[in-house]
């Protein structure tokens, strides 16, 4: 250590003060210069890595005259476990609506263009009626004339004047006609187009002036992205630990994005074909341009342990009879020994591993140091 430091100090005296003349050598365009410069330079590189070498194999040495091998350990402590199952999902919505008209006729105007937000019950477009306003005005007529006829006729019929049959057929005309007044405005009702709910009309397909029929054509898509979830398909063999409320974090690969939510829906029907059953994550307030059918990761916590121990995969062991241990620091004496422990360990997240039984809180254990150990091996601690 001394020798180092003595070159240490040699180093930068030199450096000092050689640094205005190394400047100008890097100024210069003297090829004989430069290159007497760079073997110097090379000269003390090498004489610095020979003593570094010469330190480096006197440090080994003074770990050899140690008879007890060193270790790195950890003391345990009891924390929060979870596990997590990992789905493939996509992004649904109940309200994604193509709408369809229930009236045959020539779209006489739309009200509305792609992007537009509407609200329920806004018009989006108008059917020619065909004439049906005309027959209304005309029924209009008429039935004055028969609803003050059978005013009179009921009136008389309730004083005991008059026969009943006048009375029924005047009674069913003047209903056969509010009827047909009834269907008319029905129908003229179904040339008006309206908003079922809340949304934005994503794509305008029909064109003013096409005809159109009930169930065959498409006039837009209505879209409401306030209230939309990720559907997930899950193995059968979760049916009884991925159940409704158990949390979820979703991930969103295309934005980047995690958001937390929890199971809201759990199918009660088992797909033969797959077997898997569907489950149902509500998304949070949508302010991040999440969109239907958007490819999404889940993963639902399906165990969770408040007082787990956990210890790390890599500092366990496995026997000839693949049953697990570690090693567990004993002090006797002042003297720590490394025995060797059996465990059992439960579920597993990334790097980690819950163990069942062997291991309690405070138990120390060996995580570096181990693959020379053996069964109540001394060892010689560097760190806790």
């Amino acid at each position: 250590m001394k020798n180092l430091y003595f070159l240490f100090i040699v180093l930068t005296i030199s450096c000092s003060n050689n640094e205005s003349t190394f400047e100008e050598v890097l100024k210069s365009t003297n090829i004989e210069l430069l290159k007497e410069k760079r073997d110097q330079l090379t000269n003390i590189q090498q004489k610095t890595y020979e003593k570094i070498n010469l330190i480096d194999s006197r440090l080994k040495a003074i770990s050899n005259e140690s008879k007890d091998p060193i270790v790195y350990v950890k003391k345990l402590e009891e924390s929060t476990f979870k596990h997590y199952v990992e789905l493939q999902g996509d992004v649904k919505s109940n309200k994604i609506v193509s709408i369809f008209p229930e009236f045959s006729g020539i779209v006489k105007k739309i009200k509305v263009k792609s992007g537009d937000n509407v609200i329920k019950g806004q018009k989006l477009a108008i059917i020619d009626d065909g004439g049906l306003k005309q027959q209304l005005a005309q029924l209009k007529i008429t039935f004055e004339l028969v609803k003050t006829t059978y005013e009179r006729q009921k009136r008389l019929w309730e004083q005991k004047i008059g026969s009943e049959i006048q009375y029924l057929e005047t009674k069913s005309i003047y209903e056969a006609q509010k009827q047909s007044i009834d269907q008319i405005n029905k129908r003229l009702e179904k040339t008006v187009i309206k908003a079922p709910f809340d949304g934005v009309i994503d794509n305008v397909i029909v064109k003013e002036g096409e005809v159109i029929y009930p169930g065959r054509s498409n006039l837009m898509l209505l879209v409401n992205l306030d209230n939309m979830y990720v559907e997930s398909k899950v193995p059968e063999k979760y049916l009884n630990t991925v159940t409704e409320n158990k949390d979820v974090i979703m991930y969103f690969p295309m934005l980047d994005l995690n958001l937390e939510s929890s199971i809201k829906y759990s199918a009660n029907f088992i797909n033969p074909s797959n077997r898997t059953f569907r489950i149902e994550a509500d998304i949070p307030t949508n302010i991040y341009n999440i969109k239907p059918n958007l490819n999404a990761k889940i993963k639902v916590n399906d165990y969770t342990n408040e007082n787990a121990i956990i210890v790390k995969l890599n500092h366990i062991n496995i026997d000839s009879e693949n049953n697990k241990y570690v090693y567990k620091i004993v002090n006797k004496e002042n003297t720590n020994y490394a025995v060797k422990t059996a465990i059992e360990t439960g579920l597993k997240n990334g790097d980690f591993i819950e163990v069942t039984k062997g291991l309690l809180k405070n138990d120390i254990i060996v995580t570096e140091g181990f693959r020379n150990l053996t069964n109540n091996s001394t060892v010689k601690i560097i760190n806790k």
